[in-house]
């Protein structure tokens, strides 16, 4: 079975750090059989890590001890029945402000309410939809 973490933090980066990361994850990632996606907007991260449980919960602590990273929570860890972004070594996208707005009408989450929002069947997207609620009017 597989297994998912999901975690949100704060970290201010540039494009080119972004950039950076993004091309070290996706190498590293794919070696390690690890998916997943990070979204960042105005500094703050959600990433979603998928793959063998040992492996990803190595990564989280990797990534526990970035300095660049504050404010760091983890929101899931649990195994999963199936990925969510299983074609993605790490999927990323930098959001800006026009397009957290057009994603409201690409997904139609935003009128639910938080708790309807985590009963979903499939958490792991739920709490992306939840970091696009609270990030929506940043």
């Amino acid at each position: 079975m597989e297994y998912c973490i999901v975690y949100i933090s704060s970290a201010f980066l540039s494009e080119e750090e972004l950039n950076l990361i993004m091309y070290q994850s996706q190498k590293k990632n794919r070696a390690l059989g690890i998916t997943g996606v990070l979204l960042y907007f105005n500094g703050s991260i959600i990433e979603v890590l998928e793959g063998p449980e040992e492996k990803v919960e190595a990564l989280y602590e990797v990534i526990s001890q970035d300095s660049r990273h504050t404010q760091l929570i983890q929101l899931y860890a649990n195994p999963i029945e199936r990925r969510s972004f299983p074609n993605w070594f790490m999927g990323y996208k930098t959001i800006s402000a026009i397009e957290l707005e057009h994603l409201k009408d690409v997904v139609p989450f935003t009128e639910n309410s938080v708790s309807e929002t985590l009963n979903e069947e499939n958490v792991i997207l739920a709490m992306v939809k939840l970091f696009y609620k609270n990030n929506y009017w940043n």
